[in-house]
Parts: C-alpha cells; structure tokens; sequence
C-alpha cells in the first residue's frame, strides 16, 4: 500500500517469491490467514489497494486511483473484494525467544586512554497470542533493542526538550491506535518507557470488534535488576460512526512511588465528525492530566481542549482552530508536551492552482496561507503572533521546490528565562526554500536553505543537502548534509546570584544556582562591578538578605555541521546490510552579556566576569548485519562505535577559547577521541501453531 495509507509498522510473518519473464515479473505473497484479524461472516467483503513502488524510476503505481484532492481519507477509496467464502480465522500464536552476547569496549576510568572490556549475555522473547478472530495480546520480557539505529547527535540550547521518534519494533507496530493528538503534546510517547531504567516486561492488546470499536491496552514495567520501579499504563478506545468518523477516550497511568517520585494520571476524550462524502470535518479533544507528587507539594492538576473545523478536499482547503492549555496541564510521565499556560487561534488555507491540472511549465502548483494567535492562559499575555505564506511547485519534468516567508510579531516568552518570567520576544523573519530533482532518476538531490532575520541584527542561515541514491536493485544510499550559522542572535545565557560583598561591591555566584543553594564559599567578587548597581537596584531581590537572582542574555554565534549516511545493501531476499553514521560537530559562544532587568528591558553589564562558550564534537555509526534464515527468525551482527569530544569552558577560568578552535582539528580531536564499540550477536527463534 501507499506510504500515507498504509501501516509501515506492521511486522508479521509472511513470504513472497518473485519470477522475471520474458513479458515481465510477477510475485506471488503469502501472508498466513493468522495474521490477518478478520471475521468469521460468510460471504465476506475486504477492501484492498495495491501499490507498486519503483525506485529506479521514482515511480509510484497504485489502485485504485485516488485524486491527490479526495486522499484526505484514502482507506475510504479503497477497492471492493466481494464474494469472499470458506475462509475462517486462526488464532495466531507466536514466541520468540532471543538470545544476546555483547562485548562492550569502553576508555577505563581509572587510566585515560586506556580500554576495558565488559562481556554479557542476556535473554528474552516475545510474544504474540491471537484473541479470538478480532485481538491479538503482544508481550515482550527483558527486551533487547541493539540492534536499533541510535538517535542522532545535536545542540539543544532551547528550553525544551528534544524529542526522538519510536523505533523499537514492540513499541512501533500498531502505535497508531494510542496515539491521542493533545494540540502541541501527545498524551502517549513511548520514548517515556525505558528512559530510567531497562524495561522488565511490556504488554499491549490491540484489536477491533465488528461494530467498528478499536481498543488498545498498553502496560510496561522499568527497572534496574529486575526490579519493578515505574509503571506505565495505556487505555485506548476508538468508536467509528459510519464511513469516516470517529470517537475515542484515552486513560494513561504512571507510578514511579518504588523509585522515590510520584504518580501520574492523564485522560482525555476525542472526536472527529465528518460531513457526507468526507469533504468537512469537526474534530476536537478535551484532555485533564494530575501529577502526584511526593512530599507536601500538592497535586498538579490541569486541562487542555481544542477544537477544529476543517474543509478536506478539493482545490481548496482550509483549516481553523482553537485551543486552550492550562499552566499546569502536564502529561509528560506518559507522554509529551513542551509548553502549556496558553491559548491559541489558528488559521490555514491550501489551494491547488489550475484545478490541480497542469499549466505553463508545472505540472502543479499549490499557495497555503497560515496564521497563528497566541496568548497566556493565566495572565491573558500576547504571546505573539505568526504569519505564514508557503507555496510548493512541480515541473512538468518533475521536479520540484518549496519557498515559504515568515513574519514572526513579537509577544511574551514565558519559557525562555528557564522559570523566571517572561520576555518580551523580538520580530523576527524567516525565509526558507527547497529544491529536488527529478524523483524518477536514480540519483535525487534535495538542497535547501533556512534564513531568520532578527530586527536587532541577529542571523542565522542553515543550509543542507540531501543526496539518495539507488546505485542498483541491490543498493541504495542517502547521504543528509546541513551547516547552520547563527550570528548577533540574543539568546538567554544562564541564571545567575548576585549579591553586595563585604567591603563595598559585588559578588556573583560561581554556579549558576540560586542563592538559596549557595554556600559561603560559593562565592567571587567581581573585578569590574560598574553600572551594576543602576541594574539591579531597579529589581525585586530575591530574599530578605538583598540578594539578586536573575536572567543573564548574550548575543550568541554558533556553528554546526552535521552529516549523515544511511546505506542498504541486499545480499539475497533474506541477508541484508545496513549502515548508519554520523559525524556531528558544533560550538557556541555567548557575548556583550545583559541583564533581564524586566520583562521588555535588557541592560547591558559590560563587566560581567563569565564566559559561555562550548564545542560539541560526535561520530557514531551503526552497521547491521540481518539473516533471516526463516520467516520471523533472524540473525543480527552489531558493530556499534561512538566518539565524543564536547568542551565545556570554565565560566570564571581563563584558557583556550573553544569556539576558536579550527574546525580541521575539531575534526581531528573528534576521531582522536576514545572510541567506544559494541560488538553484539542477536538471534531469535519464531515458534508459530
């Protein structure tokens, strides 16, 4: 099936074999009835749809066809298989045990420089057991996911945590029945389970009865030593109302108690109603979440809802929204969320130029025009507002390119200064554009660039190129290349104590901590106090011995250049080769410091005594050899390396600036670095009835 119609996730067992003629090739799949869920009714009708993909062509065949204007719900177009009798379901009964030998090679900690071995071995399984004809229990203990890509290297210097896709199979297949859309969180992010601590065992139940009720269940427990210390719990339900909507609750569990920390509850109904014929939607959710947590701080309760009116297809779409998040609404025990404490309007339209039918030298063209409006929850603060114009173009020889402007109009930031209010953000532009060359070659190229322009000055420029090849039927390769520079741009530095020393003067912490978490001999003198006293005399301190806590910002530089290379080679239908690598390398510097004074006013503090700046140097790369020497049984050989370099300066000490440092021997110090391997073998065994 196509990539936007299908489930790319699922993972059962099945076998194909292929025949080239002399008119062609056919192929012939075998897929089990057990592991297909279906009903015992007899005649039975099943939908299908059918897509060939061709990579040395770029080519796409599907049936049947659907208009790219009618694909908003494309299970809907699929064809008719009517007629079908004497099929019956079988229970589908699957284990799969592994087993795991790892040999880790790490620097020692006692001599630098120097290796150390640590030899393991480890088992697990898997479990796969069908419900009747309409649910199948999946189970998983002490599961081993090394044979999985890593997450990519990056410089984070947000507020906001970075969050990585799912790719550990039990987690991947059929995650789309927990998924509950919270606006900008989700209320289910995996990623959550096994951060802080090995997974003990995991078990889901997923299925859908004929009255078109889908239900998932999801239970994992995390620890060290097998020992039990953080649950988590899904329960998912999803009703469908005729050809096209939908409704569903969700209810997420957390307990981390064992472990010294807290309870978590969240839940939330949805729904999505659509019009006779699929062409408009109402969708929305209403979401409550309560943290528990330990000791006298009382509970955390919050709500978010949203709700959506939306026109799906034809030549023009549109889509309008509004939403509202309380400050304390927070799923990130199960899920995710980055910010809250708002509410928003939003407003998008798309339109196909020419019917979506080609003219002059396009093959299509489509304008979309994006709005947004953003406010404080609790103290009703103009967080900003955002306009959008994006256009997408396709030649008549197919290829491509993208061009979008940006207009960002200032508002309240609550989350930069890290917990100590908010700042008035600044106007900022952004344009950005990509190209790709024809698709149906067997080399594509995908350059692009990004470009923000802050009122005040600042700059930043990423450019990046994208690269796939498929050299033959048994190889291909995509190579990811981006350079960001970033210039003037004023970013929040650290917080930072100041207090009046003894004698006359000033005095700044030598950790960035509040006062209250200082010691006596946490604190400098700084040489240079001029004007500082203008600064924070016009501030609340922050207790009754004078004390100051308060947000320190820099004009910040950065440079980073990432690249990235994925390759595939096919040995035989079932021995392939994987790779994945990356060399990351990255470094900031923080300068012409200012204090937060208030919300809209920077004061400049010319003899600020620290220094910010800092490198980032990484190379890791992944290599998978993958047998499968039956249907579900499978051989994995890892080789896993990883070298790092990052250099943090010493705020208060003097020394080699590392931002200064070449970018060949930035280079050359990441690949001198110690280099961590993995050697791992995994085998699995699949018992099917």
């Amino acid at each position: 099936m196509g990539d936007d119609a299908g489930d790319p996730s699922w993972n059962a067992i099945w076998d194909a074999q292929v025949r080239v003629t002399a008119d062609g090739w056919t192929v012939e799949i075998y897929v089990p009835y057990s592991m297909l869920r279906f009903s015992d009714a007899d005649p039975q009708t099943w939908g299908l749809h059918f897509s060939r993909r061709v990579p040395r062509l770029g080519e796409v065949a599907e049936w049947p066809f659907i208009p790219r204007t009618e694909r908003a719900n494309l299970v809907a177009g699929f064809g008719r298989l009517e007629g079908i009798t004497g099929v019956e379901p079988r229970r589908n009964v699957q284990i799969t045990p592994y087993a795991v030998s790892r040999l880790n090679v790490l620097e020692s900690p006692t001599q630098p420089g120097a290796s150390v071995t640590d030899g393991s071995w480890d088992m697990g399984g898997d479990v796969k057991l069908g419900l009747g004809s309409a649910f199948t229990l999946s189970a998983t203990v002490n599961p081993d996911f090394g044979q999985v890509e890593s997450d990519p290297a990056e410089l984070n210097l947000t507020a906001f945590e970075t969050f990585f896709p799912e790719v550990r199979p039990f987690f991947v297949e059929g995650s789309q029945i927990y998924n509950f859309m919270a606006g900008p969180s989700n209320l289910v992010y995996t990623r959550r389970i096994g951060a802080q601590g090995p997974i003990i065992g995991a078990a889901k139940v997923a299925g859908r009865t004929a009255g078109g009720l889908s239900v998932g269940l999801l239970e994992a427990t995390t620890g060290d030593d097998f020992k039990p210390e953080r649950h988590f719990g899904v329960a998912r339900v999803i009703q469908e109302i005729g050809a096209n909507s939908t409704a569903g609750a969700i209810l997420t569990l957390y307990d981390s108690v064992s472990a010294g920390s807290r309870r978590g509850l969240a839940g939330g109904i949805d729904f999505d109603l659509r019009s006779p014929g699929n062409r408009y939607s109402l969708a929305g959710f209403a979401a409550v979440t309560d943290r528990q947590l330990l000791g006298d701080t009382p509970d955390q309760k919050g709500f978010a809802t949203n709700l959506r009116f939306s026109k799906r297809q034809g030549m023009f779409t549109f889509n309008t929204l509004a939403d509202a998040f309380h400050p304390d609404f927070n799923p990130n025990d199960v899920g995710r969320i980055n910010n809250s404490d708002f509410y928003t309007l939003i407003g998008n339209g798309n339109y196909q130029l020419n019917g979506n039918r080609p003219f002059g030298p396009f093959q299509r063209g489509q304008v979309g025009l994006n709005t947004r409006a953003q406010w404080t929850y609790r103290d009703h603060l103009n967080r900003g507002t955002n306009f959008n114009l994006n256009t997408n173009w396709t030649l008549r020889n197919f290829q491509s390119f993208n061009l979008r402007s940006g207009l960002q109009i200032p508002g309240y930031d609550l989350n930069v200064t890290r917990g100590l209010g908010p700042r008035f953000t600044i106007r900022r532009m952004t344009f950005d554009g990509s190209w790709a060359s024809d698709p149906r070659k067997s080399l594509v190229l995908r350059p692009g660039w990004v470009s923000d322009w802050d009122m005040p000055g600042g700059h930043r420029i990423r450019l990046n190129l994208g690269l796939e090849w498929s050299a033959s039927a048994r190889l291909s390769l995509r190579y990811d290349l981006g350079a960001d520079v970033t210039s003037k741009m004023i970013d929040w530095s650290s917080n930072e104590s100041f207090r009046r020393a003894a004698g006359g003067g000033w005095e700044i912490g030598t950790l960035a901590r509040a006062p209250s978490r200082l010691s006596e001999t946490d604190w400098v003198k700084i040489a240079n106090p001029a004007g500082i006293d203008a600064i924070l005399n016009g501030m609340t301190p922050y207790d009754a011995n004078g004390s100051y806590f308060v947000p320190v910002f820099g004009l910040r530089d950065t440079r980073t250049i990432d690249g990235t290379l994925r390759s595939n080679f096919t040995f035989t239908r079932n021995l392939d080769f994987s790779f994945y690598g990356q060399l990351f390398l990255a470094r900031a510097r923080y300068g012409d410091f200012q204090i937060l004074q208030d919300p809209k006013t920077l004061l400049r503090f010319a003899g600020y005594p620290k220094k910010n700046e800092l490198t980032r140097s990484h190379f890791q790369f992944n290599s998978v050899l993958r047998w499968e020497y039956r249907p579900g049984s499978t051989v994995y050989v890892v080789w896993t390396q990883g070298r790092n370099g990052d250099v943090t300066l010493d705020p208060l000490a003097a020394g080699r600036s590392p931002y200064d440092t070449p970018l060949s021997d930035q280079v050359s110090d990441t690949f001198g670095a110690f280099a961590e391997n993995v050697f791992l073998i995994k085998v699995n065994y699949a018992f099917l009835k």
